[in-house]
């Protein structure tokens, strides 16, 4: 008898507080949080000269990150800055992808009352498979970045968007076109802010969601197919969470970076210059 799980894209209530529904994707994101504090406070305190294993994993990872963010940042100074965030999202993202690997986690239920009748629901749901964890993460990064580069230089930032500088140029009738080209493009951007929002947090979500419909309906289908059959898709999903983690940060420093490097300064546009030239002499 098959037993293929209900596909629902929002995760259900578990409990209401006032008007304010907790639902299984809520329970999870907090776990998670809770996860990473705990494993950030171990490894921070058995940490030392002679370093555990789990301390040089981590420590791995760290370096990894940072020397991924040095160049789109321009220095490893500027990227340390931004390195507390930058490798948290990171850190969350990989034990969210993975959180019901945990075990009994999956199988986890609870009684819930709808419309007047009982049902049994999951307790836990990865957090990255509804789309509030995504679409919160990615809101921050693109907010972030903006605001940063408004509070370095407003003009710069707002003229990247509304290039209206072509039109103080004009000196002649044959500079119009150009300048409305300009103009139109300053808009195309400012609609690509905008994908930017749907393209980064509905990838993650994406790729979270259907791989853990695929498990579930695999394992689902008969007794035979719960166990070994969809051990090569509980694989692709483990290695799928992994690069998407990767991914989303590897694109928030773009994004981050971008934002910035838009609104720098000559001066400082030439000190960078002047570095890479140095770096690729040496």
């Amino acid at each position: 008898m098959s037993n293929i799980p209900e596909v629902q894209i929002a995760p259900p209530a578990i409990l209401d507080i006032g008007s304010f529904a907790v639902t299984s994707a809520h329970v999870s994101t907090i776990l998670t949080s809770l996860i990473v504090i705990i494993l950030a406070i171990i490894i921070r305190k058995n940490s030392g000269v002679r370093p555990s294993k789990a301390q040089v994993i981590y420590e791995s990872m760290m370096d990894f990150i940072l020397d991924k963010m040095e160049q789109p940042f321009g220095s490893r100074e500027r990227a340390l800055k931004f390195f507390p965030l930058i490798f948290t999202i990171f850190f969350f993202l990989l034990i969210a992808n993975q959180l019901l690997l945990l075990p009994f986690l999956d199988s986890t239920t609870a009684n819930v009352v709808t419309d007047g009748t009982v049902k049994v629901q999951n307790l836990f749901r990865l957090p990255t498979s509804h789309y509030s964890a995504p679409i919160a993460l990615t809101l921050l990064i693109l907010i972030l970045s903006h605001v940063l580069a408004f509070a370095i230089s407003p003009i710069r930032h707002i003229g990247n968007y509304i290039k209206i500088g072509q039109f103080f140029k004009i000196k002649s009738i044959k500079d119009l076109p150009m300048a409305f080209l300009d103009l139109f493009l300053g808009l195309l951007d400012i609609i690509g802010e905008f994908a930017k929002l749907a393209s980064l947090s509905t990838r993650l979500f994406g790729n979270m969601f259907a791989g853990s419909i695929v498990v579930g309906i695999i394992g689902g289908l008969t007794i035979f197919t719960r166990y070994l059959i969809p051990m090569p898709f509980v694989v692709l999903g483990i290695l799928s969470g992994v690069v998407q983690a990767f991914v989303f940060t590897m694109l928030s420093i773009l994004y981050i970076s971008s934002s910035l490097n838009a609104v720098k300064k000559p001066e400082e546009e030439a000190k960078v210059s002047e570095l890479e030239m140095t770096n690729q002499t040496i």
